[in-house]
């Protein structure tokens, strides 16, 4: 049991680096997760042997660029936090279901720019060589409208049957239209799912709260740097309800105090996914 908690206090060791641009953009060697527009992407370079043809040496070394830029996704996919610490690849290897839909969402993964270059290279036959850049990008959550999936349904299992419209929560007069999270600079890693809870450790906000089909059509979570850019969120509506985080944990969970949890405990929107956290 004490994995876990290594695992935690690592990822949490890693953050001031992660946090060193902004805590809503991480940003490695294999390329950019951005929180707030809700994407991924990688950039990788390819090339391609003489082939007497320079329009085919262009395709070919676009196409060694695309498939590289595709496994560095791929690994930055695996490291995408799902809940807490938890993570996708770690979901991949306990769920073949999970894994063969990312896959599947990875395959969706859209060219943002292409370019190609011709270098001087005298040890080749023509006397240069072909360079191609590719980036791919791929939605991490509704939010980004880019391709046509994102990894938070693919991280979902299926639903089998959506519930009626009529089971639906809705917003009445007097209702908070959301909620947003203050988190005052606290050490938070943006996650897809993740878990708010009161200092009991009793769970107020999670996957479970929010109905199947929600969750993959406006996603579980909303990422934005302050609390006024919170407001603007196209989800926040007129009347959010404004909350400040007492810490995050040691397993990366937002803790509230006992009576702010108990406040918005049964709040309508949180069933709606309309939960928005302010980074800074």
């Amino acid at each position: 049991m004490k994995l876990p908690l290594l695992t935690a206090t690592i990822l949490l060791s890693l953050a001031p680096s992660l946090y060193a641009q902004a805590p809503f953009v991480e940003t490695t060697e294999l390329g950019t997760t951005d929180w707030i527009k809700g994407y991924v992407e990688a950039t990788a370079q390819g090339t391609a042997r003489y082939m007497g043809n320079k329009v085919q040496e262009e395709l070919m070394a676009k196409q060694a660029a695309r498939t590289t830029a595709q496994a560095r996704l791929l690994e930055i996919i695996k490291g995408i936090r799902l809940s807490g610490i938890s993570t996708l690849g770690a979901q991949a290897q306990s769920d073949t279901r999970a894994a063969t839909r990312i896959k599947g969402t990875l395959k969706g993964a859209r060219s943002i720019n292409e370019t190609v270059t011709w270098h001087e290279d005298k040890s080749s036959r023509r006397g240069e060589v072909v360079m191609a850049e590719v980036t791919l990008r791929l939605c991490v959550s509704p939010t980004c409208t880019e391709t046509r999936d994102n990894l938070t349904h693919a991280s979902l299992a299926p639903f089998v049957k959506p519930k009626p419209a009529s089971h639906q929560p809705e917003t009445s007069e007097g209702d908070y239209s959301a909620v947003i999270i203050d988190l005052q600079q606290a050490m938070f890693l943006p996650a897809l799912s993740p878990e708010i809870i009161n200092e009991k450790a009793d769970t107020i906000y999670s996957q479970d709260v929010v109905d199947d089909e929600i969750a993959t059509q406006k996603g579980l979570i909303h990422y934005e740097k302050s609390v006024e850019m919170a407001k603007k969120n196209a989800v926040c509506g007129s009347n959010p309800f404004i909350v400040s985080a007492q810490r995050v944990s040691t397993d990366n969970r937002i803790v509230l105090s006992n009576e702010d949890a108990a406040k918005i405990r049964n709040l309508p929107a949180l069933k709606l996914g309309r939960v928005i956290v302010a980074m800074d």
